[in-house]
């Protein structure tokens, strides 16, 4: 199963808020994957996985896992174009599609 991590600058509130808008949208498309906060710190721990991260802040390319930004979501300008680049991203690691 994918892991979709959250990335904010504290991991608190605003990846909370993001969180729940990440989830519904891949409910929305039958999809099953584990949508989980993180800091930045948790991202450089070598125990920890994800697949794909939206995240709010800049991240180095270093990391290697997609990124995503997730500020149309968090300022609700445009929130689609967010969803349309999970949607890509999601087909390009993920195929099958897990279900």
């Amino acid at each position: 199963m994918l892991t979709i991590a959250i990335v904010c600058g504290a991991g608190i509130a605003t990846s909370a808020l993001i969180a729940e808008q990440v989830r519904e949208h891949i409910a929305s498309r039958g999809r099953r994957v584990t949508v989980v906060q993180a800091t930045v710190m948790d991202l450089l721990s070598s125990d920890f996985h994800a697949d794909l991260v939206v995240t709010t802040v800049d991240l180095p390319d270093a990391l290697g896992i997609p990124q995503i930004s997730g500020m149309p979501l968090l300022l609700g300008t445009n929130p689609q174009v967010t969803f349309d680049d999970i949607d890509r991203l999601m087909a390009r690691v993920d195929p099958e599609g897990s279900r």
